[in-house]
């Protein structure tokens, strides 16, 4: 009953946009969150109830449990309001709001088919990345390596594949020897996979299932999960970074199968990792563990099918961007002096695609540098790189197609201010042209 309040809740917030819905919304999440909460314990030393929140319902920002909410936010009874998305909030994620560190929740980008106590567990999971904010280890991976993460290597897609299946396995047995063994053969193909590849990118996969992987452990508690979801035939070659989730969330269910106590001062020393734990916990069962390997003939088809997924994401980037530059409608390019590019400030890792010559950003976008900032949000946009990186040394230019009708933009001298739905721009010492229903928005001189 209370996943179909909700969902009406949001139904009519998201399309109608009723007064009141959206606060009941936000409050009716906070509290099922502390019913989820009380008297349990998801990780040594976390208490959700301590992590201040922020729920943004579609028309107004909810701020529970914050010591100095900032400007801009009224009180109202046992939370605070902010009219609009705070400029903070741009996904389901941990910010500093005031000075605080808080977890952020958008109701719109909750699974409809999820059930309230689902949804809470959601904000569980956020809550934990501010917690591991107060850990004496560091979490998380670079994120500029995602960008140049070998996927177009189809012997290692190989070996990922077959780590995904081995673990699927382990999940699926019955008898705990064949789950440890099965559980040893992805260990096994990872140290295959790991030593035909860069340190840079091996470091990447473990800080991604450390930070997101812990997160979604403890998101699972919250729900009484235990077995998390794989694909059948693996994940897409592209998946890299929410392939980790799953992983890493079940590197962490197996721990709890072979190792009780691995969370005991895991957060406090950074040279423990989920997959090192529990190559650790098998070793101390080995001789009782059986021995599982795949056929030849199955290692064969997924070698098959890998090639041929390693040939689609080539084309792919070539497709993806005819696809983007051939929308129908008016176009926005906001073009860089090449002494001064944009830098990235903000953007969403989990909703991003190489394509030929740049990046395709379809959520979440902030770039800026000395003569001001631009941001998409909900839309789709092009960056094509100032450097070697494709988004790190900086961004030369960046395009928004397929608008549909002539933007209108505020030039007042020197100063150009760009407001639509889904993207935002405001400039000093920027120039207009409009040609053939493209407008060009030139920066510096």
């Amino acid at each position: 009953m209370r996943a179909v309040v909700l969902v009406s809740l949001l139904v009519c917030v998201g399309l109608i946009g009723c007064a009141g819905e959206g606060e009941r919304s936000a409050v009716a999440l906070e509290q099922e969150m502390h019913r989820v909460s009380e008297g349990r314990q998801f990780w040594p030393g976390y208490d959700p109830l301590a992590v201040p929140l922020a729920i943004f319902d579609g028309t107004s920002t909810f701020l529970f449990r914050h010591p100095t909410p900032p400007e801009g936010f009224v009180e109202r009874a046992d939370l605070h309001v902010f009219e609009g998305r705070h400029a903070s909030v741009v996904a389901n994620s941990s910010v500093q709001i005031g000075g605080v560190s808080t977890a952020t929740v958008m109701l719109e980008s909750l699974p409809p088919e999820g059930t309230l106590s689902e949804w809470a567990a959601v904000v569980i999971h956020e809550g934990f990345h501010v917690f591991q904010g107060t850990t004496a280890r560091r979490w998380g991976a670079n994120e500029a390596d995602l960008f140049v993460y070998p996927v177009d290597d189809a012997e290692l897609l190989l070996l990922r594949r077959l780590e995904t299946e081995a673990l699927r396995r382990a999940f699926a047995a019955q008898e705990g020897d064949v789950a440890a063994g099965w559980a040893q053969r992805a260990l096994d193909l990872r140290h295959e996979r790991f030593g035909r590849m860069e340190p840079v990118f091996q470091a990447y996969e473990r800080g991604i299932e450390t930070h997101e992987g812990t997160a979604t452990y403890v998101e699972y508690n919250a729900t009484g999960r235990t077995e998390p979801p794989f694909p059948a035939g693996g994940f897409d070659a592209e998946d890299v970074r929410s392939r980790a989730y799953t992983t890493g969330v079940a590197w962490a269910l197996l721990l709890d199968r072979f190792d009780t106590d691995w969370r005991d001062g895991f957060d406090s020393d950074e040279s423990r990792y989920l997959y090192t734990e529990l190559a650790e916990a098998i070793l101390v069962i080995k001789e009782t563990t059986q021995d599982c390997v795949f056929t030849a003939s199955e290692r064969a088809e997924v070698a098959r099918v890998a090639r041929e997924d390693v040939e689609r994401v080539l084309a792919l980037r070539g497709e993806r961007r005819d696809q983007f530059e051939s929308q129908p409608g008016w176009t926005i390019v906001v073009q860089a002096d090449d002494t001064s590019p944009l830098w990235p400030r903000g953007f969403d890792p989990l909703n991003v695609h190489r394509v030929d010559g740049g990046i395709l950003h379809t959520r979440f976008l902030k770039l800026g540098n000395d003569s001001g900032a631009l941001e998409v949000m909900g839309g789709t946009a092009l960056t094509e790189a100032a450097g070697p990186h494709p988004l790190f040394n900086g961004v030369r230019r960046l395009i928004l197609a397929g608008l549909e009708a002539e933007p209108q933009i505020d030039v007042d001298g020197e100063h150009v201010r760009i407001n639509l739905s889904g993207f935002s721009a405001d400039f000093t010492g920027a120039s207009v042209q409009r040609s053939d229903r493209q407008i060009t928005v030139g920066l510096g001189p």
